[in-house]
């Protein structure tokens, strides 16, 4: 586990390099590739949310990129976010060592990011407690590359509320991408969108509750389940329990979709499923069936089952059960549903 991620900016906060290209010229905006960088900050916002520490190690003129950071209107990371730093032209391993000191914890607790390989070998020959990755060079892989990192894992968040401003800058940029493209495939194709299926996973019940309790246009139930009833259900060998997290090139949307599942030979029955509005027609909702339908399928089972309360607001919920339920029943032998692009990684039971 680390605490604290050090920084360098220039062609990693932002693109470019202010001291030559100036405050207006440097790559930071809600278009590739000044777009990828502010997703960036946003999940490095997200982490420092969570408890991370952040601190900037730049070899660059203080005044410039102070500049950047007070004044920029897209910067999303300003100058409080960060605990600690230094800007100048000093060596960087040299920068690291005082700011160890200054916030009184080990070399081992630090993930240096810097685009230059150069700086990134010196700190890994000088102080190889740090730990370094390579820094991607595409900036589009900047997200990805930061929530791949194994040193964060806080755990899984239940509270999604803590998001929720990320949730706003993210949906704005993806909005924002999604301009370049002809058509809606291409689009989500390049998402490069990500869905992780927990089965019987008890890690998350107060979030699973609150989805229950709070989604209403893709919910067939309706049913508010408190986290007692979601814990029975993980108990009981006659039900299956899954939920869903996802996150895409732009960042995390955290757990947005939730199932109960009745077991039963030959057929099972989802008595409630439901999904985050704010993800709705991007391939998740597919790639959430097709977790439902291949662990049906290796347990035995030949059809799955639905059932669906109509509301007034339930619409989309709807759509999607007339679309891949016949008379509510799916067959498991229906094959993959799971839409291109979208890449389904399952956890738990098999």
């Amino acid at each position: 586990m680390k605490k604290c991620i050090v920084l360098d900016l220039d062609n990693t906060l932002w693109g470019g390099v202010v001291g030559e290209e100036g405050l207006d010229g440097i790559k930071l905006g809600l278009t590739p590739p000044g777009s990828d960088f502010l997703a960036f900050q946003q999940a490095l916002l997200d982490l420092y949310n969570q408890g991370i520490i952040l601190v900037i190690n730049s070899r660059n003129n203080f005044n410039d990129a102070i500049a950047v950071l007070r004044t920029h209107p897209n910067m999303i990371l300003k100058e409080h976010h960060f605990a600690a730093m230094r800007i100048n032209w000093g060596d960087k391993a040299e920068n690291l060592r005082e700011l160890a000191k200054e916030l009184n914890i080990g070399f081992d607790s630090m993930v240096f990011l810097d685009d230059d390989p150069v700086n990134r070998l010196l700190v890994r020959t000088v102080l190889p407690e740090v730990e370094v990755p390579d820094f991607p060079e595409e900036s589009k892989r900047l997200v990805k590359f930061l929530q791949s990192l194994p040193y964060f894992k806080i755990g899984v968040i239940t509270d999604e509320d803590k998001m929720r401003g990320s949730f706003y800058v993210t949906e704005r940029l993806r909005k924002e991408h999604e301009k370049k493209f002809s058509s809606r495939e291409e689009f989500l194709r390049s998402l490069d969108t990500e869905v992780h299926c927990f089965i019987d996973d008890s890690s998350s019940i107060a979030r699973l509750s609150q989805m229950t309790g709070k989604t209403n246009q893709f919910n067939t139930s309706m049913h508010q389940m408190t986290e007692e009833e979601i814990k029975r259900f993980i108990a009981d060998e006659g039900y299956r329990v899954f939920y869903a997290s996802a996150h895409d090139r732009f960042g995390d949307h955290g757990i947005i979709a939730f199932a109960l599942v009745r077991k039963g030979v030959p057929r099972w029955s989802i008595e409630s499923l439901l999904l985050s509005c704010r993800v709705i027609g991007r391939g998740i909702e597919e790639a959430f069936l097709e977790a439902i339908r291949r662990h049906a399928a290796e347990s035995g089972a030949s059809r799955i089952g639905i059932e669906f309360k109509p509301t007034k607001k339930n619409q989309p919920a709807k759509e999607f059960v007339d679309k891949y339920f016949n008379e509510y029943l799916f067959s498991v032998s229906a094959g993959d549903v799971t839409p291109g692009g979208v890449r389904l990684e399952m956890h738990g039971k098999t």
